[in-house]
């Protein structure tokens, strides 16, 4: 995105088009040239290629010189707005806005920037800033069908739930009595969107008016199976129900927006932000996302779904399942169902006791709903089976330090594994946190701590924050000490036993089986940077099928890599760990294998096995 534009152009499109230089207002009389500049208009900033611009221009009947044609009306827009208003780069054309000088743009950054306030009065005075620049229909008077079908569809939509949103956080607040003309206007402008109608009868309870609210109840039903041929929704015949019983005091319809804030320092992950992009924009509903301990699962996770969150209108919902966590008890599916019902305004005390019905009460309650789930820090499948959602609407991330390959059998789930980031990104990394002045004073430290760190960002992000401990020292002495780290895994050591290292990598070792967890000590022995299968079987005294089960077992919980077809390695961080475990709980083995107990273990790096 561009920055520091010298001009003051100022695009409507949620409404008539208008396009204003300052205080002037400018026509443009010829649709095409109203269409050339919308589409260039709502990528402010980015490159829009010629197909683009001629697929929303002409939906048929193409020119036969396409190319010379979107030039002329190019230069007749220049002349209108300026020539240095739009930029020819090699792919097509540039608008040269920022995104708050057009309406669109804005609105959706209003709309991220309001998710990010979860429930508190500064999301109401968001939305209400984002749903002000409305004036109309999106793209009003464009005769493109690339604007006025699908796109203005979402953008409509995008508006009703963020009405939605405003009015649920306006009776949280005890704002019905200001807001019932309006609710019972919209309601009235959408006379079968039975989400709109809930918040109308309950605003309408609030205001003592629950007569009024059972007639119109009935009016809509009424017209729901005359048009539709269908009743109310089970949530709409909810609310009836606590209508007559005269409690609506349960019903929460507040959207969740549960999720905890992105990593400000987030760096390095532009693929795999692509890639769940496409994963999920080709219709994939589960996502695994995998990979080592300290990778930076969550974050990746928690990015995307930041970044992603106006998609999901019916709301977002988020809960740590502790599958590696400090406690040994992961959280069960029963309790996990509990936590979820509740965010979904279902009363404690009418969440069923049964495992099976409290499932399908959450099915029921998922049903329709546009919503992202984020479970975080699984287990293993059978932890997260039936935290599922049913339908092709919801997406949910899964991130675990297993593969969870069940749920890519039976599910169809797709499976996104993170890597360590590369030497710019790490690098990238510290900048970010510790300032470019800092990082570039000493390039030479600064390149042996990722060293070090070996691209793993947890490790990366515990050093960086003893360098901000210290802001004045330079980074020398920092990665002189973190030089331990090659046989003492304390190097990266940290106060808080949520990101100290061994603490974070012995919870996956933990929980392996014995003879895979012997496998993973006696693999620090070997003295080579990488192993084959046949050596595994012989370091380990097992036949081969044992030793490929053995390995798979390891390649699952993240604790060895396969960097090539039958070729299986440590990440020198895992390697160090792998070591200290073998001195200290394994004295025995070391002796059967022929080598000394006493001190840390730093195997040679010689022929690989």
């Amino acid at each position: 995105m561009t920055t520091g534009m010298d001009h003051d152009l100022r695009v409507v499109l949620l409404g008539p088009l208008q396009v204003w230089r300052g205080t002037t207002w400018i026509e443009l009389s010829s649709n095409r040239l109203r269409t050339l500049l919308a589409v260039l208009a709502l990528s402010a900033g980015e490159t829009v290629s010629m197909e683009q611009l001629a697929f929303a221009m002409w939906t048929s009947d193409l020119p036969a010189n396409q190319r010379r044609t979107i030039q002329t009306y190019i230069a007749r827009l220049r002349h209108e707005l300026g020539s240095e208003v739009i930029r020819t780069v090699t792919a097509g054309y540039r608008l040269e806005a920022e995104s708050d000088q057009v309406d669109v743009l804005r609105f959706r950054r209003l709309l991220n920037k309001a998710a990010l306030s979860q429930g508190t009065m500064a999301e109401r005075r968001t939305l209400g800033e984002a749903l002000a620049l409305w004036r109309g229909e999106p793209f009003d008077g464009l005769a493109s069908r690339t604007l006025r079908g699908p796109r203005a569809s979402r953008l409509l939509e995008l508006r009703l739930s963020a009405v939605e949103r405003w009015i649920d956080l306006g009776l949280a607040e005890g704002r019905h009595d200001e807001m019932v003309a309006e609710v019972q206007e919209l309601a009235a402008c959408h006379p079968l969107r039975e989400s709109l109608w809930a918040r109308l009868f309950l605003t309408l309870d609030r205001c003592g008016r629950q007569a009024e609210a059972l007639t119109l109840y009935e009016q809509l039903r009424s017209r729901l199976i005359e048009c539709l041929g269908a009743d109310p929704s089970p949530e709409l015949q909810g609310i009836h129900l606590a209508l007559l019983e005269g409690d609506t005091r349960q019903i929460a319809p507040i959207a969740p927006r549960q999720l905890p804030p992105a990593l400000a320092e987030f760096t390095g992950r532009d693929d795999a932000l692509q890639d769940l992009d496409r994963l999920l924009g080709e219709g994939t509903r589960i996502c695994v996302i995998t990979g080592m301990p300290g990778v930076g699962k969550t974050s990746l996770a928690l990015r995307w779904a930041h970044q992603a969150a106006e998609q999901f209108y019916d709301g977002q919902l988020y809960l740590d399942l502790h599958g590696f966590g400090p406690s040994d008890l992961p959280v069960t599916p029963e309790d996990a169902l509990l936590v979820l019902l509740e965010a979904l305004g279902v009363a404690r005390n009418r969440v069923p006791e049964n495992l099976e019905a409290r499932a399908g009460l959450y099915r029921t309650k998922m049903a329709g709903k546009r919503m992202l789930m984020i479970l975080d820090n699984a287990r293993d499948a059978e932890q997260v089976r039936r935290l599922l959602p049913s339908g092709t609407k919801c997406v949910t991330l899964i991130t675990s330090r297993r593969g969870l390959s069940g749920l890519v059998t039976t599910e169809g789930a797709a499976q996104l594994t993170l890597d360590v980031l590369a030497h710019d990104a790490a690098r990238d990394l510290l900048t970010r946190r510790l300032g470019r002045e800092r990082v570039e004073a000493d390039p030479e430290a600064t390149a042996e701590i990722i060293r070090l760190c070996a691209g793993l960002p947890l490790a990366l992000a515990i050093a960086a924050g003893r360098a901000a401990e210290a802001p004045s020292f330079p980074l020398g002495p920092l990665a002189d000490n973190l030089r331990r780290v090659r046989h003492d895994i304390s190097a990266l050591a940290s106060r808080d036993t949520v990101t100290d290292l061994r603490t974070v990598l012995s919870r996956s070792y933990d929980i392996l089986p014995t003879d895979a967890a012997r496998l993973f000590r006696l693999l620090a022995l070997h003295p080579g940077p990488d192993i084959t299968a046949a050596a595994v079987a012989g370091l380990a005294a097992v036949d081969p099928s044992k030793a490929g089960e053995l390995l798979d077992c390891l390649l699952d919980a993240h604790l060895i890599a396969e960097i090539a077809p039958g070729r299986f390695a440590l990440h020198d961080l895992l390697r160090t760990y792998a070591q200290e475990l073998a001195h200290d709980a394994d004295a025995s083995t070391l002796r059967q294998a022929g080598r000394p107990t006493p001190g840390r273990i730093t195997p040679s790096r010689g022929d690989p096995g």
